[in-house]
Formats: structure tokens, sequence, C-alpha cells
């Protein structure tokens, strides 16, 4: 890992734009952002439009080319569905002007329900694991770089490794705040670390020449994340076309938050560092 000091946050926020520290940097290529930091900024910049009687349910995020290591220009608009329904869009645009992100954010106005006469068994509530789980990412192609998945997340598995492929459940939680200062909300940490569920849970190993990366990234909640740590429960699976799914349970220490799915694209890889 770099030697490179912790920066204030993922990104700076200044004139306007978001300016991304090299932390956010992705494992395939040193131009180009992870998918978790503009998955976060995509849910930022969705919040201030959500009311305080409403609950933002679902969030579907298109990344829909590399994210520049450059400033970002933000753009969000509201639009009432019904009457106690409505549709957040964000995006984040490139210095060329071309939309590189965007996200469309399903929100519910809340109310007060009776007793329920049946309620769904949802797993226990845990705790992250000790400093002894600590995991370090593989480099994958970034190499020795400063990147998001290796310096700005820490990781700590009870179920699986990066390493080796199947299933995991791996906690994370962000090492500085997604906005220079500024408190980072559930919604964003959820948003930041639910991108990692087809990584830990990939049907190859290290030393593969193939791969499968997310096209897009959907999340599901049906209640409120609390504290620093996002547990993922993920698990990949693939079609005999060479397509997948990866479907991630997402909790915190209190339990089951949501679910998370990426459809999965099935590609070529030759790897400079594992």
């Amino acid at each position: 890992m770099t030697d490179q000091p912790i920066p204030d946050g993922l990104f700076a926020y200044e004139d306007g734009k978001y300016h991304p520290s090299e932390f956010t940097r992705g494992p395939w290529r040193p131009d180009a952002q992870h998918g978790g930091p503009p998955a976060g900024l995509l849910a930022h910049l969705c919040q201030p439009e959500v009311k305080p009687d409403e609950f933002l349910a679902h969030l579907d995020i298109e990344l829909l080319r590399p994210i520049p290591l450059t400033s970002l220009t933000p753009s969000v608009s509201r639009r009432q569905v019904s009457g106690r329904v409505a549709r957040i869009e964000s995006q984040i645009s490139s210095e060329r002007g071309e939309v590189v992100a965007q996200a469309s954010a399903l929100v519910l106005q809340t109310t007060k329900l009776t007793e329920p006469d049946w309620l769904a068994e949802v797993p226990p509530a845990t705790s992250p694991p000790s400093e002894d789980a600590r995991a370090d990412p593989p480099r994958w192609a970034s190499g020795n770089v400063t990147s998001y998945h290796r310096n700005a997340v820490e990781h700590r598995f009870t179920e699986g490794d990066f390493r080796e492929p199947g299933p995991a459940v791996d906690w994370m939680r962000l090492r500085m705040p997604l906005i220079a200062g500024r408190e980072t909300s559930g919604l964003e940490r959820i948003a930041a670390a639910a991108d990692f569920g087809s990584g830990i849970s990939a049907i190859y190993g290290p030393d593969a020449e193939m791969g499968l990366i997310n096209a897009n990234l959907a999340i599901a909640m049906y209640r409120h994340h609390v504290g620093e740590w996002v547990s993922l429960d993920a698990t990949t699976h693939v079609g005999a076309q060479g397509t997948g799914l990866g479907v991630t349970m997402l909790g915190d220490t209190n339990g089951l938050v949501g679910v998370a799915t990426q459809s999965l694209l099935g590609y070529s890889l030759r790897r400079d560092a594992t």
C-alpha cells in the first residue's frame, strides 16, 4: 500500500464541481475511477431532494463510460410521479461535457403502519470482525499506485477472500469522508460500498485471463443504514451466454439494510500484477 497521506475526502467540492482525489482510482486503468466513489457521489447529489417525510428506497446507477480523475460537473432534478412517489435524477459530467455516470432514485412517502400480521426473518445483527480479519485487495491491473479498493477502504472478511473465487462476506468502511468537510451519510456509505459485490465474489481467481465487470448497480433498501461499517454478503451467478448477475445482501451492525444487484459483462483481461 502507498504511504501517500490520507486526503480530507474522496472528493473536494469547489466552484460548483467535484474534484476527485487519487484515492478514487479504480483497479483496471490508471486514469479512471473505481465505481464506488462516483456511485457515492450520485447518491450524495440525490439526498438534498429527499423531503423529511420521504425515504429513498431504490437507487439505479449507470456507469456510462470510464469516470475520469478530473473535475466532474453535477446536475440533479426531481420529478413527482404521483402524490406519494417521486423520482430524483442525478448526473455527473466530465470536463469535455460528456455524461459519464447517472442515477435514478425512487423516493417514497413514509407512513406509520399498524403492527404487521407477519414479518420476514432477517439475518441477526452482527459486528465487524477484529483487526486480524483485515485483508488487502490484489493490485490487479492498477499496479502499485494509490487506488480506491486498496487505500480508501478497509476490508475485513468473515467468509471468502479477494483471491479465492466464490461467495464472500466482507465488512467495509471508508478511511475518509466521501466529500471533504462533510459527514458521510448512511446512503452514501452503502452506495460507495455496494459496487464491490461482484469483485469480492468473483467466479475467477486473480491469475485468470477472464473476468466479469459490472455495467450497472441497483440498490434497494427498506431502512436507513447506521454506523461506519457496511457488510456485503455477495454471490456472483453466471449464464451460459457469458454474462452474469451479482447479488449482494447489504447490512450494518443492526442487521439487514437491503440488497444490491449488478449486471455483469464478461471480458478477457491480462493482469500485470496480482
